[in-house]
């Protein structure tokens, strides 16, 4: 009574590795990728509450503030859903949360330019953060989609 077909668990079996996905660890890479997420948090957090503090401080007769409500809410929304996503494709979030950051600091720079000096060392941090975790993400990336089972 012996069974001869072969074992259907698809991890094992996958001619691809010799390691099961519990034996799968990221612990080298998750210090930066770990950063990065919290800094697009960060950026998200700072953005929401920049926001609050304009929609206090609207001034008289200004006609477009549904306008920049809907642009810093888009904004807040893709940074919130870029730092979730760095839990399942970090490379391709942090990439992504990189692009949305620069566009941000340009949009902000077209309408008045006096906004690229303000908070100029935060801006660099989380540009240095986010540059930082690419390399580490890519690899963490690259292993997570090598135990991905076929």
């Amino acid at each position: 009574m012996e069974n001869n077909e072969p074992d259907q668990n698809p991890i094992q079996s996958s001619p691809g590795s010799i390691f099961t996905e519990q034996e799968f660890s990221i612990q080298g890479y998750d210090k930066h990728i770990r950063q990065a997420r919290n800094a697009i948090y960060a950026v998200a957090i700072l953005l929401a509450i920049n926001l609050l503090i304009y929609s206090f401080n609207i001034p008289e007769g200004y006609q477009y503030f549904w306008l920049d409500l809907i642009i810093w809410s888009a904004f807040i929304a893709g940074f919130i859903f870029l730092a979730v996503y760095t839990k399942r494709k970090p490379y391709h979030a942090i990439v992504a949360a990189l692009i949305l950051y620069a566009a941000f600091i340009i949009l902000n720079a077209v309408i008045d330019i006096s906004t690229l000096y303000g908070g100029f060392i935060f801006k660099i941090i989380i540009i240095v953060l986010l540059v930082k975790a690419i390399n580490n993400a890519r690899e963490a990336q690259e292993l997570q989609d090598n135990f991905k089972p076929q």
